[in-house]
């Protein structure tokens, strides 16, 4: 289902037919599934899936997520998301997500996240740096993302606020 080239983050999925709600297009909650699964690819390539979590007690929690929906899916669609890293720190990680159809390239949905990495370790949640490994992946992404071009649509005013 997914697949990861170099640090874009490639997953692909054909709409099911209990995604489609009674106006007969698949409901805005599957896109943000679509999204979620390239999230779960990006972890695993920059070594924050399942086996690290275990390890550690660490993963990444999303903060903030803005999702422009721009046309229809319909059961039996072809799906392909791509993901790429926009910016990221110690901490976060801000994505960029365009959810596609193949078949004739339309552009059916964005998506921009702000995640962050988190400790479940203790008593509460709370904010914790990534592994320098991890954070070495992520600016080699963010590197080669800012060598391709840019979005021509972005999903909306969302980034990292450096203080």
């Amino acid at each position: 289902m997914s697949k990861t080239t170099e640090r874009l983050i490639r997953v692909e999925a054909a709409v099911r037919p209990d995604w489609i709600d009674f106006n007969g297009h698949m409901r805005d909650a599957y896109f943000m599934l679509v999204v979620s699964w390239a999230n779960d690819a990006l972890m695993e390539a920059s070594g924050l899936g399942p086996a690290y979590l275990s390890r550690t007690g660490c993963t990444l929690y999303n903060l903030e997520n803005h999702v422009r929906f721009l046309k229809e899916a319909h059961e039996g669609d072809a799906l392909r998301v791509e993901m790429r890293v926009l910016d990221c720190d110690a901490k976060r990680v801000h994505l960029f997500a365009e959810v596609s159809r193949p078949a004739d390239g339309a552009t059916l949905a964005l998506n921009e996240a702000v995640l962050l990495h988190v400790s479940q370790r203790g008593e509460r949640v709370r904010a914790a740096e990534m592994p320098g490994e991890t954070r070495a992946w992520l600016e080699a992404a963010k590197a080669e993302a800012a060598r391709m071009a840019a979005p021509a649509m972005r999903a909306g005013p969302i980034g990292l606020v450096r203080r």
